[in-house]
Order: structure tokens, then C-alpha cells, then sequence
């Protein structure tokens, strides 16, 4: 018989430690085939009991584990991945000093580091310089660099490479494009991190100039003035970029097909994050389009509204990318003296549609411009009023200035004085611009519209460069279809000034105002934003009132990019390049941390 003691309310007497620690031995001293038999102890249902107990502890311990990993972690990049970019032109010269193509700059943004950089509001940040610190009299700029840059080789960084670059850009004998705007312009190496640049005179957009990228002089010194467009270099970089040069592929003629970069590990600012950027080159935006629905690419640069559609049908986010650029009609009353009469110049406005100009030749789409200064840009006046299109009316302004049409000709003609002095005018006119698809259907439109209002209209297109040297150099136009790219902070002074009328000024409407000329004088000398912006307004307001030049439009670009590529921000750009001025965050992969 089976006694039990335990009175009510009684607790069981606790387990010897001799006891445990005997149980603990004999576990530890069980042998293999021991173990194996222990199964054989439980019955079906302690066994299926006993599994779904572990299963049930094992689901809540890793469910609290999951929560407790998102209450108190966030996702943040992580290195790993690859974007492979497509791009229609190969690369010449990934060479921030020489490039002058979208490919160039493209890969060039990612070699080399600059100065200073721009965020997606346009504001300028830090890069390369730790601070820029500018005199009271707006004529000194003293950069201190940062200490922590090395070269993609792991040369150190200093600023003698920033003056061998400066120097390099304003010797002739190298023929950079970017020469012109560091003419009058004196830098001085205080010591291996401290820079000064000297103006002649105050300039407030000269930060700008520092947006530029820099070159190793401990390389590029011991190639010779006349064999550096021809150097290696401009196909191998050697940068401080988020990005260094691996390798690249090309055909047995020699055309590039593709170029990989990877990323800096030494990189002085954040990330960066993906492992490669992997360029490959096509013939046209049909097959870019094409590559990345085969999986062949991530991202491109579009400038059809159509591909951006179909592909953000996909899977792909797309970026507008609004560019301060306008396209004008500049009129030279030199060549062809009816472009001198203000009416003349309204009714040739007035008769363009330019709402249809943008549908019918702007596969990617734009706004509309009315001023001298494209909207979204720095001191752009939005209370110009637009110029409406209004054939009837640019008929009539005609008549009144006294254009008629002479049957036997078919022109109109306008009559000036009588007998030996007698002059004849004709509205005869010839529009030139380039043979860019875009501009050349623009120019037969426009063209349209004019004859429609009696005008008698011939179109000329011309290769760019054609275009640049023979026309547009020597102002051998009547009328000119061109565009005009600004910067972050617009300087309109090469556009519109009067010391800016010939070669190799940029004044292509050949406008001289003395109230604009002081304008922009005073715009350029003062470092106050909101002064600088009023001057900007009443330029551009002057220069409407004027018609100094029919402004048609700005074009929109877009930017498409898989979804699984995170991290992106597209802004504030100038060019198409500064895309990539916030490539160190992007990202493909993730891992948690720590809040």
C-alpha cells in the first residue's frame, strides 16, 4: 500500500541536486544508439504531443524574434548589387576636362569627384572642398580641401591636383571646353589643402565654377600638352569618385560596347552602396527600350514620352528630368532689315502655336517659355504675360505697319518713300537650325505657320557642328532656331550682353540694350540673392517688351530606373549628368539596424 503524506496545501519536496546532477551524467552518458532508442519510450500520441509543442515553441520564439527585430530595427542600405545603365553614344573621353557628350559626363560624374556638388534642390553642397569661404569684397574664394581623399591608385589627394587641373582647363594648347569660364581667373596653392581663386572682378555664380571635376596630377603631369586628348587616361580614369574604372569591352574595330566601374572603397563620403555600374551602348532609344524589356539594362535616359509610358507600365520608376534649357527663334536685323520693325517681330511671334509645337515635335513633351530665363530656374519673372497665338492678329499687324501682298509675286512688300528714293521691302525670310530630328520638324512647323500669315519662308538644317562653325560663329542668319542651357544660378550675361555681340560671345540675338547691359553688370557683382533675382525680373521683362527673340520652349527629359534599384532622388539639374551627384546612396540590398 502507497501511502501519501502531502496534507492539503502542501508543496512537493524539491529535487535533490544529487539528483539532477545524476540525470545530467546519465544524459551526457547515453551512446548513440541510446538516443536513437529513446523515441521508442513515448507513445504515438506523446510523440505527436510532444512535436507540435516544439513546433509551437519554436514558431513563438521566432515570431517574438520578428517582432522584436522590427520594433527596434529599421532596413538601411548595404553594399551588393549592380545597376547596368544603357546609353546610345560610346564614350570618348571620361575626362571632366575634355567631355562633351551625355556619355561623357555620365560616366565622368562618376570618376571623379568635384569641389563642390549640388543637391536636388540645386543647393550647393560639399564634396571634395570641407569649406569655401568667400571675401567681402566678392573677389576672393578660399577653399579648404577635405584630408581624408584618396586617389582610385592611393595617392593622397591635395590641392596641387586642383591647381594642375585649373591650369590644365586655361591653357589654349589643351583646347578644354570649359576654358572660357576660368579666363581671368588666378589660383593660388596656400598649402597642400588650402586654395585661393582670385577674380578681377566680383562675380557672384563663380561657385558654380567650382561643380567641376578634378584630375591626378601625379598622372596627367607627364603626359605632353599634344598627346593628352590622345592619353589613355581618357578611357582608364583615374578619379576620387564614388565609382573607379574596372574594365571595358569593345569590337574589333575598336568601338566601345561596354564600360564597368565599381565602387570606391575608400570613398571620402557616404556608401557607396552597389557593387558595379555597368554601361553598355545602343544605336537609338528603340533599342534601349527593347534592352530593358529583355532584362539587358536597368536604366536609361528617355526622351520619347511614348517609351516613358511603356515602360513605366513596367517595372520601373520614371523621373522627369526639367532641364534650365529654352529653344528660340533669334532674328538678325542685320542680314534681313524687316526683322528690325517691332511689328514684324510680334507677328511673327503671334503666329506661332506653341502648344502645338510642343505636341507635334517634343515626343517627351515641355512647358511653354516666355522669357529670357527658363521656368524653374533662378530668377525666372512668371508674370510675363505669353504671347497668344493669334494669326488674324499677326495678319493685321502687318497691314498696319503697311505690308501688302503684290499679286505678281505673291510677297508681301512694304514701300518706303517714292521715286529715286523709292525702297522696297520683302518678307522674304530664311530659318536655319539644326538637322536634330526634334528642331528640324520644330523649323518646318514654324515655317508653316508663317507662310500662313503671307510670309514667304525657306528652312535650312544643318549638321550641329556645321551649324556652329558657319552660321552661328559669324551670325550668317536671318533667323536662328537654337536653344540656350543655363546653370543652377543663371548668369544670362553671355546671352544677352552687348560686349557679347560677336564671336566668341553667345549673344545669337544680337540684342544691345544699355538698361539690360547695366542689369546685368549689377546682377553679376552683388552676392545678395534677392537683389540679383529683382534685376534678373526686370531683364527679363525688358527684353519681352523688346521681342527680342520669339522663346518657344523648354524640353522635359525622363529617367527610367528599375524599382529594385532604391535610394534615388532626382532634383535640381543643369545637365543630364547630375543624375548621378547622389549615386553614393543608391542602393539594391538591405539589412537591419539598430533605431
Amino acid at each position: 500500500m502507497i501511502v501519501n503524506d502531502m496534507s492539503p496545501g502542501s508543496t512537493p519536496p524539491e529535487t535533490p541536486p544529487e539528483k539532477i546532477k545524476t540525470l545530467w551524467s546519465s544524459l551526457r552518458g547515453m551512446r548513440r544508439h541510446q538516443w536513437l532508442y529513446l523515441p521508442r519510450l513515448f507513445s504515438r500520441s506523446e510523440k505527436i504531443r510532444l512535436i507540435a509543442s516544439g513546433a509551437i515553441a519554436t514558431g513563438s520564439f521566432l515570431t517574438l524574434a520578428i517582432l522584436l527585430i522590427i520594433r527596434f530595427t529599421v532596413p538601411v542600405p548595404d553594399t551588393g548589387g549592380t545597376l547596368r545603365e544603357g546609353a546610345i553614344q560610346e564614350p570618348r573621353f571620361i575626362n571632366p576636362v575634355y567631355a562633351s557628350t551625355d556619355t561623357d559626363r555620365d560616366i565622368s560624374n562618376l570618376v571623379f569627384s568635384k569641389l563642390i556638388r549640388y543637391d536636388t534642390n540645386g543647393t550647393p553642397e560639399m564634396d571634395l572642398a570641407e569649406s569655401v569661404e568667400v571675401s567681402d569684397d566678392g573677389k576672393e574664394y578660399t577653399v579648404i580641401l577635405r584630408d581624408d581623399v584618396l586617389w582610385h591608385d592611393g595617392e593622397i589627394f591635395s590641392a596641387a591636383d586642383v591647381v594642375f587641373t585649373i591650369h590644365l582647363i586655361q591653357d589654349q594648347a589643351y583646347k578644354s571646353p570649359l576654358r572660357a569660364n576660368w579666363q581671368g581667373v588666378t589660383i593660388e596653392e596656400l598649402d597642400e589643402k588650402t586654395l585661393r581663386f582670385v577674380l578681377r572682378q566680383p562675380y557672384a555664380p563663380f561657385l558654380e565654377n567650382l561643380a567641376i571635376g578634378i584630375l591626378p596630377e601625379h598622372l596627367w603631369k607627364k603626359i605632353p600638352r599634344e598627346s593628352a586628348i590622345l592619353s589613355d587616361l581618357n578611357l582608364k580614369p583615374i578619379g576620387t569618385g564614388p565609382y573607379q574604372f574596372k574594365k571595358f569591352s569593345h569590337l574589333d574595330d575598336g568601338t566601345i560596347t561596354s564600360i564597368v566601374l565599381t565602387r570606391n572603397e575608400h570613398y571620402h563620403l557616404e556608401g557607396p552602396y552597389l557593387d558595379e555600374i555597368q554601361f553598355s551602348f545602343h544605336p537609338d532609344e528603340e533599342h534601349l527600350e527593347t534592352a530593358y524589356r529583355q532584362n539587358d539594362i536597368d536604366s536609361f535616359v528617355i526622351l520619347s514620352k511614348k517609351t516613358a509610358d511603356n515602360i513605366s507600365e513596367l517595372d520601373a520608376h520614371t523621373y522627369p528630368l526639367k532641364l534650365p534649357k529654352l529653344f528660340a527663334v533669334f532674328l538678325n536685323a542685320n542680314t534681313q532689315p524687316a526683322l528690325g520693325r517691332s511689328k514684324v517681330r510680334q507677328a511673327l511671334a503671334s503666329a506661332i502655336d506653341r502648344e502645338a509645337l510642343i505636341g507635334k515635335t517634343l515626343a517627351s513633351g515641355g512647358v511653354v517659355v516666355n522669357s529670357a530665363i527658363p521656368p524653374g530656374t533662378f530668377g525666372h519673372n512668371d508674370a510675363i504675360p505669353p504671347i497668344a497665338f493669334d494669326p488674324e492678329g499677326a495678319r493685321a499687324l502687318l497691314a498696319q505697319d503697311g505690308w501688302k501682298l503684290n499679286e505678281s509675286n505673291g510677297l508681301l512688300e512694304r514701300t518706303e518713300g517714292s521715286g529715286a528714293k523709292k525702297t522696297v521691302q520683302k518678307l522674304e525670310l530664311h530659318l536655319m537650325t539644326s538637322d536634330a530630328e526634334d528642331l528640324a520638324q520644330a523649323a518646318d512647323l514654324i515655317a508653316d505657320m508663317w507662310r500662313a500669315i503671307g510670309a514667304k519662308v525657306e528652312v535650312k538644317k544643318l549638321e550641329v557642328n556645321d551649324l556652329e562653325s558657319n552660321i552661328i560663329r559669324p551670325r550668317n542668319y536671318e533667323l536662328l532656331l537654337f536653344g540656350e542651357v543655363f546653370g543652377h544660378d543663371p548668369d544670362p550675361f553671355a546671352f544677352w550682353h552687348t560686349s557679347q555681340l560677336k564671336d566668341p560671345g553667345l549673344n545669337i540675338a544680337l540684342y544691345a540694350n544699355t538698361k539690360v547691359d547695366t542689369l546685368l553688370e549689377e546682377a553679376r557683382r552683388t552676392r545678395d540673392p534677392e537683389t540679383r533675382e529683382a534685376k534678373y525680373r526686370e531683364f527679363q521683362k525688358i527684353v519681352a517688351n523688346d521681342v527680342a527673340a520669339i522663346f518657344l520652349y523648354s524640353p522635359t527629359h525622363y529617367y527610367a530606373v528599375r524599382k529594385s534599384i532604391q535610394g534615388i532622388e532626382i532634383g535640381s539639374l543643369t545637365l543630364t549628368d547630375e543624375r548621378f551627384n547622389k549615386v553614393n546612396q543608391w542602393y539594391e540590398k538591405t539589412r537591419r539596424a539598430f533605431k
